[in-house]
């Protein structure tokens, strides 16, 4: 695929979703500084019909780790810190001293401490502005034991990256918020790149956009989002800090990603340090390395991280090896999926190879699917911002599925095309990466419907009679 032809499949791409309501945000495509495409669509406030635009400010989620990650090889690269350093040797008066005396920064870094994690009940139980300082949000997590022994294996974690925060700050002598601003952001020309506080009167700010209720959210990376009307996210929305939860636009963050890969921020060694992945993790070829995954695609190395949450879906890809950087950022819960193409294209991998079906056999497939109890998400998904996610049962509208002359689809906050990969198994053209598989009987009839839930983990609908 050639520039030009990438350019016109990304518009049709994107303009589609937008067209049911699937997408609302900014993408950017650029090679070696080069923009080839960038469009806006949707709404940054429904309400006032305000809509977005490309410096549209969206929040990032757990994108902001990748700043926490450079700010701390800034320092190893000065000789403030080891990356072997304990972490009491950098806090000697961490409140949990023995865990203090286990977890190195290194592991923070790699999500490999064994910390719990801060988001929990006690996290959607406190109101968000106090939690305005790295400080604040230390009890969220601190004198619970940890979940494993640092070191044996991955599990992510936004403590660690709260931590690191705190580790800046020590060894700076500023706020994190001053050190990003003056180290990271001013360096790399980002000028509409902040971690702003809740009560802050932001202007060009989206407004994130869920259809998760309070402590019931069911929302994931990689699955459909639970479907229902959309409603604000202004109860998930915490300060953004060093585990993320700033605000930026994809303009912004294509400077960050050329400021990095041009060693403007870190020197060649280090910056190669950052962007190399270190740690096995449990999604297929993605190695965790400092704030950011490394994947292999069909032999392309994609760099970078993603931020997910309620009304919050953003990612930032680089492919050092071919110069292209993506930029998706939405304010619907789901937006980044739709970056799944970009990365088909953008690696040359094949997508899905389809089948024909006869007719009656969709219409056979339609009919309404329910989950009366369906398993709560885990407590932060991996790669995302987790806020207000983990939950032990909630309710669930219907699922609707259709079949027409176009083909099968379902509703689920939105309508997806699903497209056959046999009579039972199909996926969704909008995000390939997404299968569902339909469940039939003893006697042969389709009584279920079955998609990966929470945490990777496979639910099942019952169609109803």
């Amino acid at each position: 695929m050639t520039d030009a032809q990438l350019a016109t499949a990304l518009r049709h791409h994107f303009d589609e979703l937008a067209a049911h309501d699937i997408f609302s945000g900014t993408v950017l495509v650029a090679k070696n500084g080069k923009v080839l495409f960038e469009h806006a669509y949707g709404y940054a406030n429904h309400a006032f019909n305000a809509p977005n635009k490309m410096d549209t400010k969206f929040n990032l989620g757990s994108m902001g780790k990748m700043f926490t990650a450079v700010a701390i090889l800034q320092l190893a690269q000065e000789g403030k810190l080891s990356l072997n350093d304990p972490l009491i040797k950098l806090v000697p008066d961490y409140p949990d001293q023995d865990i203090a005396g286990k977890v190195t920064v290194y592991q923070l870094l790699t999500h490999t401490s064994g910390l719990p994690d801060m988001f929990n009940e006690q996290f959607l139980n406190t109101p968000k502005e106090q939690l305005a300082t790295i400080q604040a949000h230390l009890p969220l997590f601190t004198g619970k034991p940890l979940q494993f022994e640092p070191g044996s294996k991955w599990v992510y974690c936004n403590s660690g990256y709260i931590v690191l925060g705190l580790i800046i700050e020590r060894l700076s002598g500023q706020s994190y918020n001053q050190y990003v601003r003056e180290h990271i952001f001013k360096p790399a020309g980002m000028i509409n790149t902040d971690n702003y506080q809740p009560h802050d009167d932001v202007p060009n700010l989206a407004i994130g956009y869920t259809v998760a209720e309070k402590k019931r959210a069911l929302i994931f990376p990689g699955s459909l989002p639970a479907p229902g009307p959309r409603i604000t996210n202004r109860d998930f929305v915490q300060p953004g800090a060093s585990a993320g939860g700033g605000y930026s636009t994809v303009e912004d963050l294509l400077r960050f990603a050329e400021a990095l890969q041009g060693h403007r921020l870190l020197n060649a060694e280090y910056t190669d340090l950052d962007m190399r992945g270190k740690v096995a993790t449990p999604h297929g070829t993605t190695k965790y390395a400092f704030g950011m995954e490394e994947e292999v695609i069909n032999g392309t190395r994609i760099v970078g991280h993603p931020g997910d949450g309620p009304g919050i879906s953003s990612q930032l890809d680089m492919y050092p090896d071919t110069g292209y950087v993506a930029v998706v950022m939405s304010n619907y819960s789901m937006g980044r999926a739709a970056n799944e193409k970009t990365r088909q294209w953008l690696t040359g991998r094949e997508g899905p190879q389809t089948v024909r079906l006869p007719a009656e056999v969709l219409k056979g497939l339609a009919g309404t699917y329910t989950l009366a109890s369906p398993p709560g998400g885990p407590s932060g998904p991996p790669g995302g911002s987790g806020a207000a996610q983990g939950t032990a049962t909630m309710s669930m509208q219907p699922m609707e599925v259709s079949a027409d002359a176009e083909g099968l689809w379902l509703t689920s906050g939105a309508r997806h095309r699903l497209l056959p990969l046999s009579d039972m198994e199909f996926f969704d053209d909008y995000a390939p990466f997404f299968h569902l598989t339909f469940v039939k009987d003893e006697q042969g009839r389709v009584n279920g419907l079955s998609l990966p839930g929470p945490d990777g983990k496979a639910m099942t609908l019952t169609k109803q009679p």
